[in-house]
């Protein structure tokens, strides 16, 4: 399998790319079955290349190699480092071992890290909010984009070509068949449609209101932008340039999908599972489908897919069996999670059963309350007791249909 993309995407602006099929969890942390990749951006002048990110630390020495069989290392005078996360600084010590005279622009807060990092020290320029660096015919603008999503995270236009590169700003787990968005076909824009969410929610969720304040910045930065290039993922240009980053703006304010429902449960014995089958046919028998993973002796969801589906969800439903007194040890991380990522606008209904003490529903009840989310229902009770309870339950449902939470 070719994993290595080369791509001439105008006379003077390329593209290098890696198809990661081999990373399970992203971070370490996200299950990504999609695959992802790692987009690195080179821009030939009349004085020498501009490079933008490179690839991820294990493939630093392949970068290189394929990097030479396109270019001369040694006509590269600048690496821009959008974001010193080493998914995209990694492959930066090889860079400057084939060429130490090489000029890294970044951010000041870069500086160090690459330093720590990579245990180099090279010829550095910060770069300023705005500032301008010309070189070749070419006009580079850099903008701070602060927590999108670490502190020294920034931007470049490109003037000339009128494209903004992004880093991870737009972009999306996956492996694309094509480069840009628009040449895909309609099964795979749609995948890439929840594969932009679903990275947004695992790893810019938490900054959403650094999204807002940053797609307002670069809004007034009257940037004539016809491509949008980001380090993950698919490529924008055209329509598609408005449209993802006004997508981008909706998953920032928390929009919601009207009526969307996503239900997370544990089950240790079948008793929660009993609710949630009814539930769902509740649910089901006034139109709406919810999204539903469950936690029991036989699977166990993706983390990474939850915290997707009820990013734009309207309703969160949790319903967890009790352990040893407190909440099952999944589900408190699933909330825990939920918490960190998710908009705290959301209706949030939480069913706790226990077997010979309640103490699972206070407990989340405790946890979401303290971080601001205010429509919230608490329902618990004894194992087997779940028709008792039933009209509690299907009052909260019929708030969630009415949608006034």
């Amino acid at each position: 399998m070719n994993n290595i993309v080369y791509s001439k995407l105008t006379d003077n602006l390329h593209m290098l790319q890696y198809k990661d099929h081999e990373t399970k969890y992203f971070e370490g942390l996200w299950h990504i079955p999609e695959g992802v990749t790692y987009n690195s951006f080179i821009l030939e002048t009349k004085e020498g290349l501009v490079v933008f990110d490179t690839w991820k630390r294990s493939l630093g020495r392949l970068y290189i190699d394929e990097f030479s069989k396109h270019f001369d290392v040694r006509d590269v005078k600048y690496l821009v480092t959008h974001h010193m996360e080493p998914d995209h600084s990694g492959s930066i010590p090889h860079l400057l071992a084939s060429n130490p005279r090489i000029t890294v622009l970044g951010h000041a807060l870069s500086k160090g890290m690459i330093e720590s990092f990579y245990q180099v020290k090279p010829v550095f320029k910060a770069v300023k909010d705005e500032e301008a660096l010309r070189i070749g015919g070419f006009t580079i603008r850099f903008i701070h984009t602060p927590w999108l999503h670490w502190p020294e995270t920034m931007i470049s236009y490109v003037e000339e070509e009128r494209t903004l590169l992004t880093c991870d700003v737009f972009g999306s787990y996956g492996i694309p068949s094509k480069l840009y968005l628009d040449e895909l076909s309609v099964k795979e824009q749609t995948d890439f449609s929840h594969y932009l969410i679903k990275y947004f929610a695992n790893i810019i969720g938490h900054f959403r209101d650094w999204v807002v304040k940053n797609l307002e910045k670069i809004s007034q930065s009257n940037l004539n932008v016809s491509t949008i290039l980001p380090a993950h993922g698919v490529l924008y240009r055209g329509e598609d340039v408005a449209r993802v980053i006004e997508k981008y703006r909706r998953l920032a304010t928390g929009e919601t999908v009207p009526g969307k429902t996503i239900i997370v449960y544990t089950s240790m014995y079948g008793f929660v599972s009993d609710m949630i089958n009814a539930i769902i046919e509740f649910l089901e028998r006034n139109s709406v489908k919810p999204v539903v993973h469950g936690f029991t002796d036989k699977e166990r969801p993706d983390l990474s897919e939850i915290l997707a589906e009820a990013y734009q969800a309207e309703n969160v439903i949790l319903a967890t069996a009790t352990y040893e007194a407190k909440t099952f040890p999944p589900m408190k991380h699933i909330a825990e999670l939920l918490i960190e990522k998710i908009p705290a606008s959301k209706n949030i209904l939480i069913i706790a059963l226990y077997g010979w003490g309640g103490k699972a529903g206070a407990e989340l009840e405790e946890l979401f309350i303290k971080q601001g989310f205010k429509n919230l229902d608490v329902i618990e009770f004894r194992a087997g007791q779940h028709q008792a309870v039933w009209r509690q339950v299907e009052e909260k449902l019929s708030k969630f249909l009415r949608g006034n939470g």
